[in-house]
C-alpha cells in the first residue's frame, strides 16, 4: 500500500492533489509532520490561504516554520522564488524535504514548463525531496498530468462511503507504476491513522431459481402433462429401427441404418453429338 509505505519509507517527492470538497492540507501537513518526527529537516513554502488562519495548526507540527513563509512583502519574481527554495541546501547536511503549499498559486503567474524547470532544478540534490499540493479543480487536467511527470508519487484524496480515501501511484526507480487506494483518518496530532486498503466488493452472481419446467406465460398451453411426456418418449423417428429385445433380456438399443446411393456418373457424352 503506497501512503502506508510512505509513512515508513524515506521521504520522496510526492504531488497531492486535492478538490473544493475534499480539503487535501490535512494529509499533507500529517505527512511533513512526519518526516519532521522522524529526524528530518523540513521548510514549509506557503502561497495559499492567509498564515492567520492556520497559525494554531502550524504552532502544532513543532518545526521551524516562521522563517520559511512567503508572504507578500518578498519579491514574487520567479528568480526570487527559486532563490528562496534553494538557499542553504549546500550547508544542509542530511536530507532536507521542501514543503510547497500549494503550487496552485504559482500556476496562475507561472507556466507549467517555467514550474516544471524550478522543481527538477531543486529536485537536482538527491538529498532534496519535494512533497507540493495542487488544487486539481483549479487546473485543467493536462496541467495536473505534466506536473505528475516530476513527482515520483501523486496522491489524489476524495471520499467514498463517508471516509477519506488516498488514490496513490507511484512511480519506481524501474519506470514500473504501482497504484494503490486506500482507506486513512487524520488525528488530532497529525498523524495519519487506520490506513487500509479499500476493497472493491464482489459483484452479485445471481442464480437462476426458476423451476427447470418453467415457461413463459402465455394463453396456450406449452407444457406436457405426464401422459404427453410417455407418449413423446415413444415416437420412433426416422430411420432408427429398435432392435428386438433378445431372449437374454438384453436392453434394446437403438440403430440408424444408412443406405450408401448409386453412384450417378454422368456420361462423357449424353446427347450424342460429340465425336470421341
Amino acid at each position: 500500500m503506497i501512503l502506508k509505505d510512505l509513512l515508513k519509507q524515506p521521504p520522496v517527492s510526492i504531488l497531492i492533489q486535492d478538490s473544493f470538497s475534499v480539503k487535501g492540507r490535512p494529509l499533507f501537513l500529517s505527512l511533513i509532520h512526519n518526516y519532521s518526527k522522524n529526524g528530518y529537516s523540513v521548510r514549509y513554502f506557503k502561497y495559499d490561504s492567509p498564515l492567520s488562519s492556520e497559525k494554531s495548526e502550524m504552532e502544532q507540527l513543532k518545526f521551524s516554520w516562521q522563517t520559511s513563509i512567503f508572504n507578500e512583502n518578498q519579491d514574487s519574481s520567479r528568480t526570487a522564488i527559486e532563490s528562496c527554495w534553494s538557499s542553504d541546501l549546500a550547508n544542509n547536511g542530511k536530507h532536507l524535504v521542501v514543503a510547497i503549499d500549494s503550487l496552485s498559486p504559482l500556476l496562475l503567474n507561472w507556466t507549467v514548463g517555467e514550474l516544471a524547470s524550478a522543481l527538477r532544478n531543486l529536485q537536482k540534490t538527491t538529498a532534496v525531496a519535494v512533497v507540493a499540493l495542487v488544487h486539481g479543480d483549479v487546473h485543467d487536467k493536462e496541467t495536473v498530468q505534466a506536473l505528475n511527470y516530476i513527482f515520483h508519487c501523486h496522491l489524489t484524496v476524495r471520499k467514498a462511503q463517508g471516509r477519506n480515501v488516498c488514490s496513490g501511484v507511484l512511480r519506481k526507480g524501474s519506470g514500473k507504476l504501482v497504484d494503490s487506494d486506500e482507506y486513512y483518518s487524520i488525528t488530532d496530532q497529525w498523524e495519519v491513522k487506520d490506513v487500509e486498503e479499500v476493497v472493491e466488493p464482489s459483484p452479485n452472481v445471481v442464480v437462476d431459481s426458476l423451476p427447470k419446467n418453467a415457461v413463459p406465460k402465455s394463453t396456450f398451453k406449452l407444457d406436457l402433462n405426464a401422459k404427453e411426456e410417455e407418449a413423446r418418449s415413444q415416437v420412433v423417428l426416422p430411420y432408427i429401427r429398435k432392435q428386438a429385445s433378445s431372449a437374454t433380456s438384453e436392453t434394446s438399443k437403438g440403430q440408424i441404418i444408412y443406405e450408401a446411393e448409386a453412384p450417378d456418373w454422368d456420361d462423357e457424352d449424353p446427347d450424342d453429338d460429340l465425336e470421341i
